[in-house]
């Protein structure tokens, strides 16, 4: 018996409308209905926290317990793990805190957006934009230190825009 546990993505889908619970539900309804799988397959679903997944009356998780009796919802397992690990290392901390004061100087006026696009597109870096991060996000602030980090190789005064004025 085969006991290994696969993660794999199912579909990733815009959002036409908005985020709202109700919507998140209709559009992995939808996508079931036009793929013929039956939504009793499901028998788990993990999530962030946010209001419009877990709302008791109208977040995404209470119009999944309506059509699928007995889905198991869980909080995150990368959400949880970065909520304590976020303040274990205070070096990596104080890094990780310059970096984001960097990014969002850049990014706070078109200016500085535009400056900074041009330096890449100059020194023939394959990106021409800083990632912002969000607090509770692993991923999204590792994508942040990796371009920041790949952008100190370049050389210039180019990069006195991210300085305090």
């Amino acid at each position: 018996m085969n006991q290994e546990i696969y993660e794999e993505l199912l579909f990733a889908r815009t959002y036409i409308t908005d985020t709202k619970g109700e919507s998140i539900f209709h559009v992995l309804k939808d996508y079931f209905i036009e793929k013929a799988i039956p939504l009793s397959n499901i028998i788990s679903v993990a999530t962030d926290g946010a209001p419009a997944m877990v709302g008791r009356y109208r977040g995404f998780i209470s119009y999944l317990k309506q059509n699928v009796s007995g889905v198991l919802a869980i909080h995150c397992v990368s959400h949880r793990q970065h909520l304590v690990a976020k303040n274990l290392s205070v070096k990596l901390h104080e890094s990780l805190h310059l970096v984001i004061d960097a990014v969002n100087r850049i990014r706070s006026n078109a200016l500085n957006t535009r400056l900074f696009a041009q330096l890449c597109e100059e020194n023939d870096v394959h990106f021409h934009q800083l990632l912002l991060h969000t607090e509770t996000r692993r991923l999204s602030k590792g994508l942040c230190l990796t371009r920041f980090f790949a952008l100190l190789q370049l050389q210039g005064d180019s990069l006195n825009l991210i300085k305090k004025n």
